[in-house]
């Protein structure tokens, strides 16, 4: 328990924290998939998910789902290769 609280506190700047920091974007994106937010990003095209739903809360749902995919996309990977960048980097001039 004591190094998962290591880990979370690890600075920003760090490979630890750099890790943290993508571990979280993919557990948002993971919940956002699961809770079925893939159906509000129809948004982007000018549909609604359901006949029934609010356009404004649809909207919101949809760009939630879709800032998340995007952070799973494009954020993880470059968070994970920094991560191991700089642990390489910290190890050869240590």
């Amino acid at each position: 328990m004591t190094r998962l609280k290591a880990w979370l506190r690890a600075p920003f700047f760090s490979p630890a924290g750099f890790l943290v920091r993508a571990a979280g974007l993919a557990a948002v994106y993971a919940l956002l998939h699961l809770f079925g937010l893939r159906d509000y990003a129809t948004v982007l095209s000018g549909g609604l998910p359901a006949a029934d739903s609010s356009p404004r809360l649809a909207a919101f749902l949809g760009m939630a789902y879709v800032l998340a995919y995007f952070g799973w996309v494009v954020a993880v990977p470059v968070l994970v290769l920094a991560s191991g960048i700089l642990a390489g980097l910290e190890r050869r001039f240590r």
